[in-house]
């Protein structure tokens, strides 16, 4: 299907509710039970809108991972100050602008994960946008000490506990 949009009568940029809302009028107008006169052709028309509202919900659901957030910066630092740092993380990832503040927060937030490196080059990126700011070069040198503790053989082994105690993904849930 070229543009389940289209079928339904909408915009490329609709909503979820907007789309249910159209999928739901035009189904009531087609369906089979309601137009004896033509079965065939409404039962088409059915299977045509059917498919058409489950592409439409999957393209906003995969839009919805990139979709910029103007205020996605203080609902992560929030989140980030609240202890939950994996949901920072990926409201983070929403907003609209990467300034020297964006990437320490980055880093702290991955910091706070446990991901030294990630972190150290956020932190460096920071720096490199604003390398007078001393906040940004503290946290910088925090995670690499971090990173040289997490090299060595004792900081394998009890990142790799960490790991065994609080699985990250999938995991998790079971």
């Amino acid at each position: 299907m070229s543009d389940p949009f289209a079928v339904l009568g909408l915009g490329r940029l609709s909503t979820a509710e907007e789309v249910h809302a159209a999928y739901r009028a035009l189904a009531k107008a087609c369906h089979p039970d309601l137009n004896r006169t033509d079965e065939e052709a409404a039962q088409k028309q059915m299977v045509r809108l059917n498919v058409a509202y489950a592409e439409a919900l999957k393209e906003i659901e995969r839009r919805g991972e990139h979709t910029v957030l103007p205020d996605a910066f203080a609902v992560a630092k929030r989140l980030y100050e609240r202890g939950l740092a994996g949901s920072a993380l990926r409201i983070l990832d929403r907003a609209p602008q990467r300034d020297g503040e964006w990437f320490a927060l980055q880093g702290a937030i991955l910091l706070r994960l446990g991901e030294a490196e990630a972190a150290h080059e956020s932190y460096r990126a920071a720096v490199r946008m604003e390398p007078g700011n001393t906040a940004y070069r503290a946290g910088a040198l925090e995670a690499a000490v971090r990173l040289r503790r997490q090299q060595t053989a004792f900081g394998r082994v009890a990142r790799w506990a960490r790991r065994m105690v609080r699985p990250a993904g999938p995991l998790r849930a079971k």
